[in-house]
């Protein structure tokens, strides 16, 4: 996929300073191939972190990885005949399970344990995929949950939002966390005083920014151009199977106390 087809995918969603630093791109690719992210900022008239939303809102990790993509993509750089994705899932899953440490979910799931209900929304067919194996795990240790459209205008996120309250979790799922529509999803939970969790890639987002819990996970994009639609995604099920049977064991442990 071209930069341009990238970039029309996701043009909706800009905010006017990320559709000028867009312009700025398609208008000076071989300069912004070699420039530095503060050097961008300030040619684009933004800020590094404008900057970094921006990326990652295109489904890149952050400036480095855009910048190497429009190296590839005008073929200033081989692609890597060397690179292997199998061991790139690998890598991740380890990094992954490195990091996982359920006495940092306690705050977590002492709100779960309380909360009347778990709620989940998924902005793509791949979080849907990951809601569903969530929410089909904690079925079976007993914890009332369901899933609902991300979409603001459905019948059913509208009709949820009208019986939410402060008992109530919502469980959010989304790769980049830097979807625009989800803004005023999040702003509707938060009128009404519901707990929320973020589930994203492992990089500050928006969503994390703006939930009350956060969990991250892995994902990778392959680095030759020619396979731009290979991303890894199994990361997420290992993250998610790890929290549902760490709250199994801390029911567990609250049953023996």
């Amino acid at each position: 996929m071209k930069l341009e087809e990238i970039v029309d995918t996701h043009y909706d969603e800009f905010s006017t300073t990320e559709r000028g630093m867009c312009s700025y791109i398609l208008k000076n690719r071989e300069k912004v191939a070699s420039m530095g992210i503060l050097d961008f900022a300030k040619e684009s008239l933004s800020s590094k972190s404008s900057v970094i939303r921006f990326c990652q809102k295109i489904g890149f990790t952050g400036y480095t990885e855009m910048r190497n993509f429009i190296k590839w993509d005008d073929g200033e750089i081989r692609e890597d005949t060397n690179y292997s994705f199998f061991e790139q899932v690998k890598s991740d899953t380890e990094m992954l399970i490195g990091s996982l440490n359920s006495s940092k979910w306690l705050p977590i799931y002492e709100s779960i344990f309380k909360s009347r209900r778990v709620l989940m929304i998924a902005t793509g067919v791949t979080q849907q995929n990951q809601a569903l194996e969530f929410q089909r795990m904690l079925m079976l240790i007993g914890k009332d949950s369901g899933l609902i459209p991300g979409n603001k205008n459905s019948s059913e996120f509208q009709r949820m939002i009208e019986t939410l309250n402060e008992d109530d979790f919502l469980i959010i799922l989304s790769l980049s966390g830097e979807n625009k529509s989800l803004e005023e999803v999040v702003q509707k939970i938060k009128q009404r005083q519901s707990k929320t969790l973020s589930i994203t890639n492992y990089h500050s987002n928006w969503l994390s920014q703006n939930c009350d819990f956060n969990l991250y996970s892995r994902s990778s994009r392959s680095p030759n151009t020619e396979y731009w639609w290979l991303k890894t995604t199994s990361t997420f099920f290992v993250l998610i199977e790890a929290f549902v049977f760490g709250y199994n064991d801390f029911l567990k442990s609250r049953d023996e106390n």
